[in-house]
């Protein structure tokens, strides 16, 4: 049987879990949320009225990539591109965490 999260992390979905698991994969705060050579990113979109994390982004190059759903990939140059008039779907980026790229 399969959990998210996994054990033993706790069973919610919390942002305190998310970054938890993220710190598990050496990803750390950062305050730029612009691409930078030499590390992964990323950005942990908030519902705002849930407050819970609802979307991710991860670097890939000098982009971003989102998965919009089953099948539907897309790439964006920043991170508001999913703002604004999306708010209500995807939230507002709250974190952004990086760590050193990986061979």
């Amino acid at each position: 049987m399969f959990y998210w999260p996994p054990p033993p992390f706790p069973q919610d979905d919390s942002l305190e879990t998310v970054l938890k698991i993220f710190a598990e994969q050496g990803y750390e705060r950062t305050d730029n949320w612009e691409i930078e050579a030499g590390f992964e990113k990323v950005a942990i979109y908030m519902d705002l009225k849930d407050m819970i994390p609802s979307h991710f982004a991860k670097s890939e190059g000098p982009l971003w990539k989102s998965k919009l759903g089953e099948g539907v990939d897309i790439v964006h140059t920043s991170l508001e591109v999913l703002e604004g008039d999306q708010v209500d779907e995807y939230g507002i980026v709250e974190r952004v965490l990086k760590r050193p790229m990986r061979d």
